[in-house]
């Protein structure tokens, strides 16, 4: 899950669109040619500190309770006890749910901002259930910056979730995957 950083107030850029603006939330989507899904990119600040924060993005098991649309996430090992996690997000029929194995890694910075980035992997093998597509690509991240009062959060994603998709349901993903995964994990920090 890996994305891109702007610690300013939120704003759109040249090559940006906002798509969605609510709640303290806002989300912009940059098309990438070639890719069904644009890059997304939805940004808020959270009352909780980073760190709290950090513990819930850092919490796999978690992921169902906050990541939009999650239905299924696991830590999974790899060769020499390596850990990754393994998530799985519905899809609206007839559409086929979309999987994923990510390697996540945290960095820490002086200024007490963290940063922690996903990308895909086929460094482990899960098997795929029936009736799911393995995504093609998927990386991103959350930054979180403290600030008075609390942390200015940027997640982004960048993905290619295999398979055919109607353009409807790329353009809902657009709009809903940051916002809601944003709003619930700030419920929940």
């Amino acid at each position: 899950v890996a994305f891109a950083t702007v610690f300013a107030a939120p704003q759109a850029f040249a090559d940006r669109e906002v798509v969605r603006e609510e709640s303290g939330i806002v989300v912009e989507e940059e098309a990438k040619p070639g890719q069904a899904l644009p890059i997304l990119t939805g940004t808020t600040t959270m009352s909780a500190p980073a760190e709290q924060i950090a513990a819930w993005i850092g919490a796999t098991h978690t992921y169902v309770d906050w990541m939009h649309n999650c239905e299924e996430a696991r830590i999974v090992k790899g060769k020499g006890g390596e850990v990754y996690g393994y998530s799985r997000i519905a899809s609206p029929w007839p559409v086929s749910d979309r999987d994923v194995v990510l390697r996540s890694v945290r960095s820490d910075n002086p200024d007490g901002s963290i940063r922690i980035e996903f990308l895909s992997t086929s460094d482990v093998e899960v098997r795929v259930p029936r009736g799911t597509v393995r995504m093609v690509h998927l990386e991103g991240s959350y930054e979180l910056k403290p600030v008075e009062g609390g942390t200015h959060v940027i997640y982004t994603v960048d993905s290619d979730p295999g398979g055919s998709l109607p353009t409807w349901l790329i353009r809902q993903a657009g709009k809903d995957l940051p916002y809601f995964t944003l709003r619930n994990l700030r419920e929940r920090a």
